[in-house]
């Protein structure tokens, strides 16, 4: 192994960023997620599924810039009305009262960690598609903790119940009828993309190599496509309550970020 003094100035300097007890910038967003670089070029492989009546988690931006002219109409689904867009409102894991076989694509992005019962969460994604409709949905592997809780102003108050593993999404999937003709799971990461999404090093900071490469050991995030088969059916699983924390979660700061 070279000593540090024969190592590239460069690399040097890379390696000095880690030693710290903080993110960089405490946290505050420097470029592009690594998270979402990997989600965004999952979507562009399969942007012509988001098409028709399509359904987004919290604002329909991603299916309209992605779906354009193929989108008849766009929805979002949230906890609470906060904000124009937002035009089905329901609690995900006990959306019993949105119509079946209503969508032709759902958008799920960076919400599975934040879902206690995502069982039932699941089960409601795939029963409001039509049949032969798409479900997008990503499972973070890594990601902060926000221990005391966040309030974005989205009708509830979030925590953090799931880090997943492929292993784990596979049999969620299977649970509800789904197999391997029916959904394709991507992993997505490496050692390297881990660490620098945990040190908040953003996409653009890191090399093409360095981004594309995939270590099945140390995946970052998992992304799913799932079709909904024809004559699909699924038992609607026993809805659980989480134990939630007294006291006041931290509110988001769109500068600062989870940190601030």
């Amino acid at each position: 192994m070279l000593p540090l003094g024969r190592l590239p100035l460069i690399r040097q300097l890379r390696c000095m960023q880690f030693r710290r007890l903080q993110p960089l910038a405490n946290g505050r967003q420097r470029g592009t997620p690594i998270v979402r670089h990997y989600w965004a070029e999952f979507l562009n492989q399969y942007r012509y599924d988001i098409r028709g009546d399509a359904l987004e988690i919290g604002t329909t931006e991603t299916i309209r810039r992605i779906g354009g002219d193929r989108l008849r109409s766009a929805h979002a689904i949230d906890l609470a009305a906060h904000s124009a867009e937002v035009s089905v409102v329901s609690d995900l894991s006990r959306a019993d009262d949105v119509p079946s076989d209503r969508y032709d694509c759902f958008v799920n992005q960076f919400t599975t960690h934040l879902i206690y019962d995502i069982e039932a969460a699941l089960y409601h994604s795939m029963r409001i598609l039509k049949p032969g409709g798409v479900l997008l949905i990503n499972f973070p592997c890594v990601d902060y903790y926000f221990w005391r809780g966040l309030d974005m102003q989205t009708g509830g108050n979030l925590y953090l119940h799931h880090w997943f593993t492929p292993i784990q999404v596979d049999n969620l999937l299977r649970r509800f009828g789904l197999s391997d003709a029916d959904y394709r799971l991507v992993t997505a990461g490496n050692l390297f993309t881990r660490i620098a999404y945990q040190m908040n090093l953003s996409a653009e900071e890191l090399t093409a190599k360095e981004l594309s490469h995939v270590d099945p050991g140390h995946p970052l995030l998992i992304c799913v496509r799932a079709v909904k088969p024809l004559g699909w059916q699924a038992d609607r699983p026993e809805y659980r309550d989480p134990w939630i924390p007294s006291g006041t979660p931290d509110m988001w700061n769109p500068e600062t970020g989870h940190y601030g």
